[in-house]
């Protein structure tokens, strides 16, 4: 028996490494440093859901199991340890290189080194990966995503950046001229890149398509909250209250005032063109 243990948030490419050959994938529902209000909450690159499905997509055979944190983050490091064996009765545990675990983070890899001949298994560690000299952490994505810079979220994620959302109805302003659009409700754990219009590709009940997707506030009409919704090209289909996955492919240009609606319908057309869709 094989499992790995972590929070794996983003299923970047060291993570990956991580999760191979193993047998269970123990991770978190909540993020660790949310849960003691070290960092925000709506800071992440998976939602729990999405993290479950890209390890089961990569790793069809390998399961997946959730701890509920706030049940076992005040644990020892050995009585976590012994959690574990009692529950799985591994062989091996692999972990990545700054792994923690225990009241207080109190556990590290030198922790599990420890207790290896105590409770019979041996330990994996998978060393640091780099791309491109830097080293592959979720922290390092966030900042990436966060910055708009896609081409570095690629790189460490070994794919484009995406999400998820339920659609819900909007004013119907984009079918008023011509382009409507599918309002999005996001989970607000959910990191967005930085406002702007972008090429993305669209996964409607296993079908693809591409069209393009507004992040931001809608200067035109006067509503400056943020607004996700997304252009389907050639798509009529009723999908209120579906939930549809946005891959991000390519930013376009930032957001927007334009006088009337006819020079927004003008703008959207050479959008169209610049994204090639």
């Amino acid at each position: 028996m094989v499992i790995s243990v972590g929070f794996f948030d983003g299923f970047h490419i060291a993570h990956q490494e991580v999760i191979k050959d193993s047998n269970i994938v123990i991770t978190f529902d909540t993020y660790p440093k949310a849960f003691f209000n070290k960092i925000n909450s709506n800071n992440l690159l998976t939602t729990n859901f999405e993290k479950c499905f890209l390890i089961r997509e990569k790793y069809p055979q390998t399961k997946v199991e959730f701890f509920i944190f706030k049940k076992i983050y005040n644990l020892l490091p050995e009585e976590f340890i012994k959690l574990l064996k009692e529950l799985y009765d591994f062989r091996y545990i692999k972990v990545g290189y700054d792994f923690r675990f225990g009241v207080n983070a109190s556990g590290n890899i030198l922790t599990l080194k420890k207790f290896q001949k105590k409770y019979n298994y041996e330990l994996v560690v998978i060393k640091p990966i780099k791309v491109d000299n830097k080293i592959v952490h979720s922290r390092y994505i966030r900042e990436y995503l966060k910055a708009g810079k896609l081409d570095w979220v690629f790189k460490m994620l070994n794919r484009n950046y995406s999400f998820s959302g339920v659609v819900i109805e909007g004013n119907k302003m984009g079918r008023k001229i011509g382009f409507p659009t599918a309002n999005l409700l996001v989970s607000t754990s959910k990191i967005m890149p930085p406002y702007g219009i972008y090429k993305v590709k669209v996964k409607v009940e296993n079908n693809i398509y591409y069209g393009l997707l507004h992040l931001g506030p809608r200067p035109v009409i006067n509503d400056f909250d943020t607004s996700i919704e997304v252009w389907i090209k050639n798509f009529n289909q009723d999908i209120y209250y579906k939930e549809i996955n946005i891959e991000i492919l390519q930013f376009l240009r930032k957001i927007k005032n334009f006088p009337n609606l006819d020079k927004l319908k003008e703008q959207i057309k050479k959008d169209i063109e610049l994204a090639q869709i």
